[in-house]
């Protein structure tokens, strides 16, 4: 069969600037009874104005719509045992095109794959200015004017410093006015620090400038009468997990993560354009981050009235460039013309389920179970293998000592945002340990990222016996939606279905059948394949008919997918290349800032550039697999590595 390999080596101008990834996570009854019904208020929830109860919107949030996630596979290079989930173990079996597959280098460089949002309007989501509006009753100082560009140059490297005690001095004379404007452009640029002024030893006047104190009472905020609470902008980053960004967006304007929201998660090792909002963040302060963050950009700000809710998006726009492709054109037309008229099969991507030979819905099964200290075990213990030897240091001490404080010592800095880091901070703070308030400490969207990790196992496993068993058509006892926008792929919340009847099949095609993701808000189908679900759970010991949990964080109220998939804007064509290090596409940012992609003369080397829209909650990595027949796994790349 032919093959895909990823680049696992990151050459320098590759470097990953966001190594952290929140990765998730026998005491209880297995059939869920009344014990497992506690009255808790989750620590780590946030009353922010874009949390929501439907299983479905927070499902959305952990999934990188785009592209699997390749850091452990690049940490695989190297290793002599490589133990991980492949497609097999997750249910990805089968194929619909008949064309013939080829070779193709996915994600050699992180710039190979670009992401761009797409509105509910089905507007492409574009970085297109950078400019943001002054704040209002303060006219805004021009930095060159007041500060040198030492000054300035020291002030961005405090900003990054961890050191809390680290200042700078800004010598300044007997003006005030000038010791004013000093202040002012520190408050207008640089608010995450604080300025006083101070004489020196000499009777000389210095402004010293500081990170301000966690804790310390900030200047109470004067929101503008009249203007919408939210701040709306365009977030643009490169190679960077979404968690990591925002926590350090966050980080130095002194507010919580969670007062962001956003419609849907992105892919990591990628490009990736987002609409964000923030509530009651003036523009001025987020845009001056520009000047200080690397790999980040955000602009086209604006105010409304309402914080994005997860699930508002229409789906996502990517252009993706396979290096080292080994076809024809032939080859390539008949693959990408197969891919735009039949599409492919809607699997859950391998980034679902995680990489790690402990899948993330074996935590799911362990919380539908009650059984919060497995979960919390699985969570925490060692990673079988050679892949994450760095990361089971800790995990070993943990299993080996139990001690929640040492293991947190020696857990790595870019950890500490993680759920497990989270998750060892409750068994630390709640008393005697209790497994199921520690859990709760990991954030909620987090949490039911394991519970519908283990829906998804259950629907790709269905999914592939209907496939082999009765191929694409429909057959009576079938879902269909009904009384829905016929274009639409994936709703956002419980769509209505009615059954393939004798009566009604010739009105549907394989495009119009949906199968549901298990819960106690749908129907199954009235054939056999609704039987299938049922068995299929029974083996892990969940009872079909009490998905509705005694916890109601792990109820699970169920959705409809849609089988196959059919792409729009399908664009495809074979570029020339010399230099792998050279990039091969336009972003946002270059586009903005009149940056080309660059010519090569003696190209030897061959790759396909490919675009394509997808609507949400679907995986390119899924229509990749399907144009070149591959194992999309990060174990079975990493072996393709080796060769």
């Amino acid at each position: 069969m032919a093959s895909v390999e990823s680049n696992l080596k990151r050459d320098a101008l590759d470097d990953d600037t966001a190594p952290a990834k929140r990765i998730k996570s026998d005491e209880g009854d297995d059939q869920m009874k009344a014990t497992c019904s506690t009255s808790v208020q989750d620590p780590a929830e946030d009353p922010h104005p874009n949390s929501g109860e439907s299983n479905n919107d927070d499902k959305k949030m952990e999934e990188n719509e785009g592209g699997i996630s390749m850091e452990d596979a690049e940490r695989m290079d190297d290793t002599p045992e490589l133990v991980g989930l492949k497609e097999k173990d997750v249910g990805i079996l089968e194929y619909i095109s008949k064309h013939e597959g080829f070779h193709g280098v996915l994600k050699q460089r992180y710039r190979d794959f670009l992401v761009n949002e797409i509105d509910e309007a089905g507007n492409i989501i574009r970085l297109t200015d950078l400019s943001y509006p002054a704040p209002e009753g303060e006219k805004p100082l021009d930095v060159n004017s007041v500060l040198s560009k030492e000054d300035q140059e020291q002030l961005a490297q405090l900003l990054q410093a961890d050191d809390m005690e680290a200042s700078h001095l800004i010598q300044v004379g007997d003006d005030k006015e000038e010791r004013t404007k000093v202040h002012q452009v520190i408050r207008q640029l640089y608010p995450s620090m604080e300025s006083t002024t101070s004489d020196t030893a000499d009777g000389k006047k210095v402004i010293k400038v500081m990170k301000a104190k966690p804790g310390v009472k900030r200047r109470k905020s004067r929101w503008p009468k009249g203007r919408p609470d939210f701040c709306k902008f365009v977030l643009y980053k490169e190679n960077m997990d979404l968690n990591d960004a925002l926590g350090l967006v966050a980080r130095y304007l002194h507010i919580r993560p969670h007062n962001f929201a956003m419609a849907g998660n992105k892919d990591k090792r990628a490009v990736t354009v987002q609409e964000i909002t923030s509530y009651r963040i003036d523009a001025a302060r987020i845009g001056r981050l520009n000047d200080v963050l690397r790999g980040i950009r955000m602009g086209n700000f604006r105010y409304v009235k309402k914080a994005l809710n997860l699930g508002e998006l229409s789906g996502n726009h990517f252009v993706i460039v396979l290096r080292n492709a080994q076809c024809s054109e032939q080859q390539l037309t008949e693959a990408m013309t197969s891919f735009k008229d039949v599409g492919f099969i809607n699997y859950f991507g391998m980034q679902r389920f995680g990489n790690s030979s402990i899948a993330t819905y074996m935590v799911g099964i362990a919380l539908l179970k009650c059984k919060w200290s497995e979960a919390v075990e699985l969570i925490l213990k060692p990673r079988e293998g050679g892949s994450n030897k760095e990361d089971n240091k800790w995990r070993e001490h943990w299993m080996k000592t139990k001690n929640a404080q040492s293991t947190l010592d020696k857990m790595p800095r870019h950890k500490r945002t993680s759920a497990e880091n989270q998750l060892l901070t409750g068994l630390m703070k709640v008393q005697k340990a209790d497994p199921f308030q520690a859990l709760l400490f990991i954030p909620r969207h987090v949490r039911l990222i394991y519970i519908h990790s283990f829906q998804s196992y259950i629907w790709n496993l269905v999914l592939s016996r209907r496939i082999q068993k009765y191929g694409l058509q429909p057959i009576i006892g079938d879902l269909v939606p009904t009384d829905n926008d016929p274009s639409e792929q994936q709703g956002s919340g419980v769509i209505k279905t009615a059954y393939i009847t004798e009566e009604n099949k010739s009105e549907y095609s394989i495009y119009d059948v949906v199968l549901p993701l298990p819960g106690f808000g749908i129907k199954y189908p009235t054939n056999e394949v609704g039987e299938w679900y049922k068995s299929m759970m029974a083996e892990h010991g969940i009872d079909s008919d009490k998905l509705k949990h005694h916890v109601k964080d792990y109820s699970l109220l169920g959705d409809y997918r849609k089988i196959l998939v059919k792409p729009k804007n399908v664009a495809w064509s074979i570029q020339k290349y010399s230099n792998y290090k050279l990039h091969l596409t336009q972003t946002d940012l270059d586009k903005l800032e009149g940056t080309e992609v660059p010519e090569q003369t003696d190209c030897t080397e061959q790759a396909v550039k490919m675009e394509f829209s997808l609507p949400s909650s679907t995986y390119a990595t899924m229509a990749i697999r399907e144009i070149l027949k591959i194992d999309t796994s990060s174990v079975h790349q990493a072996t393709l590595n080796k060769t």
